[in-house]
């Protein structure tokens, strides 16, 4: 390739371009020439909704600070294409598009300032450029399923909505991309159209009477060597003139890597000599095994300068430059081209991971970084480390699972006996989840030290299996849960559920009035394994913000997680998630769906649920989840939500869906699922399953004697609540498919019919003659409440016992209570499995295990309780640390060591040795601390800062400048 080039400002390699921090994420840097040596690029934040630029005045060895200069907000909130232009006379055009519509703005003083936001009209907007026709005329190219150019005669001021070309229908049956058109005669009658199609393939097409009429088309680059995965498998083109009336044609192409099942993504490049009839291929821009994609290119006739996007150097977006044909692509470190996991051990909690890495020289180093865990490993290709055979290119080894901390739209919980997967709408079970997995990064070294990092996953089977039913020794249980809720407003009666098994699920993600697909609303994760400060922790400020509790550690009302002491661990005066057990999962949800998209067809009440489900893997409590209900009425509606009842609902299946029965057990606050003979899954003893009420609903009884309580765990405590009572269960209930009278509710009446504990009409059954069960056992059938069905005992086969073996949906029930406005109400249940030698005697394990949630709810989950690990970096030594900032004006920090209790006194000093202030004169016990000093009222210069404890006494200095 030949290109002249000018002395000054030579780039022999490709560089990155700046960052302002270490971890920003730049986009589609697109550059323009302003004159000379300088350039002036734009680029896009990650979330395009935020241009930035930088300038150079040498040819890109420098570049000034950067500068903000657009913020999208209404309809134009976002940039997706974005382009600049220097018109002949001066003038900065930038153009983008947003929600398929054009903008566009000028500057006249080289970017310094812009014009109000000029709105281009034009429907399914995708691709553009810009033709100067001539001084003050000026066409846009658009496109998307039709070419359309639109003209300026004031440059740029305004734009005419009629064509300027008659373009040409091109009948591909696809859209038409990256339009660009060139002018080849002085005049503008010889004109050179470019563009690409949706398959790939780049065309051209000529016209010599001044765009009227236009040739065929003719293919440039043949599709088999053009193929890209970026914009919709659609190369990004782009062209320039140099000062001989060459043409350059940039654009995005896809080569196979030789002996491997990969292709990588390059900037290609095309040289016409003779106004575009024929092209050479030239020398490709870049050389990366991985993929670089074409941002921007800009030429002043001399130079080409070219951007392009790549992750070669990070696991995020970066952008890189260099002049065409002189600068060389020399940083191209090593690539991952496939990933696996090939083993996960369940009760270690580690994985086997795999990964090919290649490199054009070879690879001498890979690190797997665990920054979820604060952890680090390096992966080996000897044979011996899970990696395959020795020297084929795969470096393996063993990883700890990690927790990212934020788990998207659904999560299982399978730290136990028991798997129970789940959604951030409220659904439970009925969420089909198969494997975990965690992210991280790759850092790969080649042999020219050359060092590069991409983003990789461990993704793993969850225990018992997955699918979508909750599993107990890999086996399904339970088919679907959640709850039902029903009560007035205003005098009108309302009910809402999620229960998909019943096809209703009224609820959606995120706090009320929020948008459902707003990244906050997620499942937030952290588990004991997570070191403390880590990003788990981290994660939970964004919790916080939707809600959650946490242990403030300070008291300062802000959970802000934060290793006080830097001894590597947490403490109790610092802040930390609410941890109770292995590990808890929380989200929360809003009964936001439309009223026309109910089941029920009930109207929103303006009702949140922060739900957290929390577990431990201890041997007492295997088989037991926990999981809180936090309902909040945000006074959308009324101020008071009265009279509610409260259903744990579930569609329980053991293994066989057809041979369940059920029962309830009133001084345990359970209904439960057994079977009463062999399960075709299960076996000869088939568990049981109960749903316990641990935490019922506050109510106020005025009685001195009452006193209610909400347990939030050992360290947050328990909000103790005089003159109220929890709520009990009042009522246990089933319904069915086949009966009319048990069938799924159909209208809210008819749910809250079910809550109160009749049948769909508000029927209660006749324990005496009810057709799916018996009274047993010389129990009078009179006495029995037929509020709580099934409340005889199935072990000794006395009260009230059904005898019918179906398929079956269980309800328990609490109320009434109420929600008033910013008050939650704090519930409580645990999922309880039991399996003993044959099906009743699960019954009696089962219940032993809900005696053991009980006891671990009323200790406050003293058991479950976070335990401080041993400091990472306990303190051995007195040390007096340099202050930070230094120099400073006006405050500093000052942190020092202690070994050993003492009472410590900091002095500071000036240079002459004259006292000027004692910062710090107290008792102190062993441990790290820092103290802020202020300067206020102190001259510039350099002071002393002197520390004495016990018989230790050093010092250091400082520089105030003002």
């Amino acid at each position: 390739m030949v290109l002249t080039i000018q002395l000054f400002g030579q780039l022999e390699t490709i560089k990155e371009f700046p960052r302002a921090y270490d971890s920003q994420e730049i986009w589609d840097l697109t550059p323009v020439w302003i004159s000379g040596n300088e350039i002036l690029v734009f680029y896009k934040n990650s979330t395009r909704d935020t241009i930035f630029s930088r300038r150079t005045t040498n040819l890109g060895q420098t570049w000034s600070e950067q500068k903000l200069e657009f913020v999208g907000d209404g309809i134009n909130a976002f940039y997706y294409r974005i382009n600049c232009y220097n018109i002949s006379n001066g003038r900065l055009l930038f153009f983008w598009n947003s929600n398929n519509e054009l903008y566009c703005t000028y500057s006249d003083d080289e970017g310094a300032s812009w014009i109000d936001t000029i709105h281009i009209e034009y429907s399914q907007l995708r691709d553009f450029s810009l033709l100067e026709l001539e001084e003050g005329k000026i066409i846009l190219s658009l496109s998307r399923l039709r070419w359309q150019t639109r003209p300026s005669t004031d440059n740029g001021e305004t734009w005419s909505i009629l064509d300027y070309y008659n373009m040409p229908f091109i009948g591909f049956g696809f859209q038409k991309r990256n339009p660009h058109i060139l002018k080849l005669s002085e005049n503008g009658d010889s004109l050179l159209a470019i563009f690409s199609s949706f398959a790939g393939v780049i065309y051209s097409l000529f016209s010599a009477d001044s765009g009227n009429s236009w040739s065929d088309t003719t293919r440039i680059i043949d599709p088999r060597l053009t193929f890209s995965l970026f914009y919709y498998n659609i190369p990004s083109t782009k062209t320039v003139f140099d000062r001989n009336k060459n043409i350059w044609l940039l654009y995005d192409a896809r080569y196979d890597v030789e002996n491997e099942d990969y292709s990588q993504a390059d900037v290609s490049v095309l040289r016409s000599t003779d106004n575009g009839t024929s092209w050479q291929r030239m020398d490709n821009f870049t050389s990366y095994l991985g993929d670089d994609y074409l941002s921007g290119v800009t030429s002043d006739g001399e130079n080409i300068f070219v951007c392009f996007n790549t992750s070669r150097s990070e696991s995020f977006n970066q952008v890189y430059y260099g002049i065409l044909g002189e600068s060389e692509d020399t940083f191209t470190p090593p690539v991952i081209i496939n990933s696996e996991t090939v083993g996960v051990d369940y009760e270690t909690e580690e994985v086997n991971y795999r990964a090919k890495v290649i490199d054009e020289e070879g690879v001498k180093k890979v690190f797997a970084k665990l920054d979820q865990i604060n952890f680090s490993v390096e992966l080996f290709d000897d044979g011996l480390h899970n990696d395959s055979l020795a020297n084929d290119n795969i470096y393996g080894n063993t990883l700890p699972i990690a927790n990212n901390g934020k788990e998207g739209d659904a999560y299982a919980m399978d730290l136990n006996n028991i798997t129970l997967p789940f959604n951030s709408s409220g659904v439970i079970a009925d969420v089909n989840i198969g494997y975990k997995g965690f992210q991280f990064e790759l850092e790969m070294t080649d042999l020219s030290d050359n060092i590069g990092s991409q983003l990789t996953r461990a993704d793993f089977p969850i225990r018992g299996g997955g699918g979508s039913v909750a599993k107990f020794d890999e086996r399904g249980f339970l088919y679907s849960s959640g709850f039902f809720l029903s009560g007035f407003s205003n005098g009108q009666m309302w009910s809402n559920a999620v229960a998909s098994a019943s096809i209703v699920e009224d609820y959606v993600p995120g706090k009320v009035g929020s948008d459902i697909r707003d990244p906050l609303n997620v499942i937030y994760v952290v588990n004991k394994r997570d070191p403390a400060f880590s990003y788990a922790w981290q994660n939970w400020k964004d919790a916080v913000s939707l809600g959650a509790e946490f242990y403030d550690g300070d008291g300062d009302g802000v959970f802000n997680p934060v290793d006080k002491n830097w001894n590597g661990t947490w403490d109790l005066n610092e802040d930390m998630p609410p941890l109770i057990g292995n590990e808890i999962a929380w989200c929360v949800y809003n009964d936001g769906l439309p009223a026309n998209q109910r089941r029920w067809q009930s109207e929103p009440q303006g009702i949140e649920v922060r739900q957290t489900i929390f577990a431990t893997d201890s041997p007492e409590l295997e088989n037991v989840i926990f999981i809180r209900y936090s309902i909040l009425n945000t006074g959308l509606v009324a101020d008071v939500l009265d009279s509610i009842y409260f259903g744990i609902y579930e569609d329980g299946d053991l293994g066989d869906a057809t041979d369940d029965v059920v029962g309830c057990d009133t001084l345990l606050q359970s209904g439960y699922y057994y079977n009463n003979e062999p399960d075709a899954v299960y076996g000869d003893n088939c568990p049981a399953f109960s749903s316990t009420l641990l935490q019922g609903p506050v109510i106020t009884t005025n009685n001195t004697v009452d006193t209610a309580r909400n347990n939030f765990g050992q360290q947050i405590g328990s909000e103790v609540i005089p003159n109220s009572k929890n709520l009990s269960t009042t009522s246990h209930n089933f319904f069915i498919g086949g009966d009319p009278d048990l069938r799924d509710p159909n209208t809210a009446i008819e749910g809250r019919n079910f809550l109160k504990g009749g049948n769909r009409l508000g029927q209660y059954p006749n324990p005496c003659t009810f057709a799916y069960g018996q009274v047993r056992g010389g129990i009078n059938c009179n006495e029995v409440d037929s509020k709580y069905w099934f409340s005889g005992d199935p072990v000794t086969d006395v009260g009230w016992i059904c005898t019918q073996n179906q398929d079956k949906r269980n309800l328990v029930s609490t109320g009434p209570f109420e929600l008033e406005k910013n008050k939650p109400q704090e519930i409580i249940i645990a999922y309880v499995i039991g399996r003993g030698a044959d099906p009743i005697n699960s019954i009696t394990v089962a219940r032993e295990n809900v005696r053991r949630a009980i006891a671990e709810y009323e200790s406050n989950f003293a058991t479950m309780t976070y335990i401080q690990p041993p400091p990472t970096n306990p303190v051995t030594s007195y040390v007096l640390y340099q202050n930070y900032p230094n120099p400073f004006n006006p405050t500093t920090t000052i942190r020092y060591e202690l070994p050993q209790d003492g009472i410590v006194t900091i002095d500071i000093y000036d240079i002459l040795g004259q006292k000027v202030q004692t910062i710090l004169n107290e008792f102190k016990r062993a441990d790290r601390y820092e103290v802020t000093f202020n300067s206020t009222g102190l001259a510039s210069g350099v002071y002393i800062y002197r520390m004495k404890v016990n018989d230790f006494i050093t010092s250091k200095k400082m520089v105030l400048l003002k």
